[in-house]
């Protein structure tokens, strides 16, 4: 685990990666995305920060790589409550989502989780001492959302998955991408926390990060 900034940490890789809010707050620990490997989130306790204390985990996404231990997060941790956009709630509720999910390109079987609230907007999410800005980016998928949260007067954004891919089984569409991409693009971030790609700053580069991916992911005409 690595801290990227005060209070806000990279736990790690695997398959996805994971970030984490600590609110300093008796909300506890706010995860970005679950993924797939429970020993890795696990060794937070490590580093002095308790497994325990995580209260919440907002998903970014429904893809199976971000959202595969959530259901062995909530047998462990009583209580954790589990955001994420509606338009993505589907498959990550209900079993038989495959396609949804991608949970076959992994040879793994999904198992669903009760979301505690479901975005239908952009939307400021308070927990603790923090202010989660939840921002419908589809493209990705159609409820794809990224997250920015401000800590010591910089903007960190969570953009999982910025990059793709884009497929007809995801729902993908690259012309909402398109106009996702700007969206963030307009939020002038100094550090953006990727989903496989790693953590950009300063502002410079998370905006060449963006850019460059905007610039190759053009819809068909």
């Amino acid at each position: 685990m690595k801290q990227i900034i005060k209070n806000i940490y990279h736990v790690g890789d695997n398959e996805c990666s994971v970030y984490m809010v600590d609110t300093q707050s008796d909300e506890g620990l706010v995860l970005i995305d679950a993924g797939m490997n429970l020993d890795m989130i696990r060794q937070i306790n490590s580093h002095g920060i308790l497994f325990k204390n995580i209260q919440h985990c907002i998903l970014t996404h429904c893809h199976i790589d971000h959202i595969g231990i959530c259901a062995q997060l909530s047998r462990e941790l009583s209580g954790i409550k589990f955001y994420a956009h509606e338009l993505d709630a589907a498959p990550i509720e209900k079993p038989n989502h495959d396609g949804r999910t991608a949970a076959s390109w992994y040879g793994v079987r999904y198992e669903p989780v009760k979301l505690y609230q479901k975005f239908t907007s952009d939307t400021i999410l308070r927990i603790g001492n923090y202010d989660f800005q939840i921002i419908h980016t589809p493209g990705h998928t159609p409820g794809s959302i990224s997250v920015l949260v401000e800590s010591e007067g910089k903007k960190v954004l969570f953009g999982q998955d910025l990059h793709g891919p884009f497929n007809e089984n995801f729902l993908s569409d690259l012309q909402d991408y398109q106009l996702s991409m700007q969206k963030l693009l307009d939020l002038e971030a100094d550090i953006l926390c990727e989903g496989h790609f790693g953590i950009f700053q300063p502002n410079h580069r998370v905006k060449q990060y963006i850019e460059k991916h905007k610039r190759l992911n053009q819809p068909l005409l």
